[in-house]
């Protein structure tokens, strides 16, 4: 069963998290990705673009993510558009997120699509994915998914 992230962190980036607080990326600084509430049962991931994405990445999201949630369930939009590379075992890490009700993978170009489809030889994800180069389209998709899954 899902349940609602409190309104009261509606559309605010999450405190230490809107830096993306993630592991020290190559430029100091910078860091791999942000976590922001997108609605009350969706959570925006956004990987920066550029960047190549390690398990370490993947773990830092996924604590988060549960820190946010208390492990709870919650949709994902994951935002992937420009990033470099990511790696067999981040992919490992987003697959196998069970308190991930639904994974929307926004992405706009060709290697977007071919990172979002690179999970060749790993674990599904134990939820509904998709992957959409349009945003309403991919948050009306996970609004629907999280009411199936909250049901």
């Amino acid at each position: 069963m899902t349940t609602q992230v409190h309104a009261e962190v509606e559309q605010r980036s999450l405190a230490g998290e809107s830096s993306g607080d993630g592991p020290a990326a190559s430029d100091p600084g910078q860091t791999n990705f942000t976590l922001t509430v997108e609605s009350e049962r969706i959570l925006r991931i956004t990987l920066r673009p550029g960047s190549q994405i390690t398990a370490a990445d993947g773990t830092s999201v996924r604590e988060r993510f549960l820190t946010l949630t208390g492990g709870a369930g919650c949709a994902v939009l994951l935002q992937i558009t420009g990033v470099k590379h990511v790696s067999r075992d981040a992919v490992r890490v987003f697959s196998e997120a069970i308190t991930v009700t639904a994974f929307a993978i926004l992405g706009s170009t060709s290697v977007d699509r071919v990172i979002a489809h690179g999970r060749r030889g790993l674990p599904l994800p134990q939820c509904p994915s998709r992957f959409f180069t349009d945003e309403q389209e991919a948050l009306k998709w996970l609004r629907t998914a999280s009411v199936s899954a909250g049901s």
